[in-house]
């Protein structure tokens, strides 16, 4: 596929209704090749927590415990549905309280993260990038082994690609203006 078809061509995946599995392989050269993705002085502020199918029930029912204490039912439904993933890879990095730097390093992480997410369709892994309010619970941080000079920049689902993917004409197409 032509950079451009990939470009053009790839979704983000959200419905998670039957049991995927992804090529592990594939996923490792994806998160590598996304390291290439052009960032502000090579800071590169991002590292990548992996976690596998063989581990995705048991984040699910850690994550609902953070995100939904005091709703049973919103819980067991957010295990079962994200039960049904290949795994999902946690993007985290650096906070650095210096005003240009912090912003650097976040749009180099939407760069690694938007990068990561091509890869994937390129190796036929469907992915959606998900930042929940619940990435900054303290309790789910410290069970994730995220630093206190650390933050949690968001969350890559990972799925099979369905047989039809939906095309999605862009409305913002009408970008340029001369100076």
């Amino acid at each position: 596929m032509s950079f451009k078809e990939l470009v053009k061509n790839r979704r983000s995946i959200k419905k998670y209704e039957t049991d995927s599995h992804v090529d592990d392989e594939a996923v490792k050269e994806a998160i590598e090749l996304a390291a290439y993705a052009p960032n502000h002085g090579m800071r590169e502020p991002w590292r990548v927590i992996w976690v596998k199918k063989d581990r995705i029930a048991e984040y699910a029912a850690l994550f609902g415990e953070h995100s939904f204490k005091n709703d049973a039912d919103k819980r067991q439904k957010h295990i079962d549905t994200v039960s049904k993933l290949g795994g999902i890879l946690i993007i985290a990095g650096p906070i650095d309280r210096r005003q240009k730097q912090h912003l650097e390093d976040v749009l180099a992480v939407g760069g690694y993260m938007q990068t990561l997410s091509l890869a994937l369709f390129d190796m036929g892994i469907g992915s959606c990038i998900k930042s929940p309010g619940s990435m900054f619970d303290p309790g789910l941080n410290e069970a994730l082994n995220i630093k206190d000079n650390e933050s949690i920049h968001g969350f890559v689902y990972l799925t099979d690609l369905p047989d039809d993917i939906e095309d999605k004409p862009r409305k913002n197409l009408n970008l340029l203006t001369e100076f």
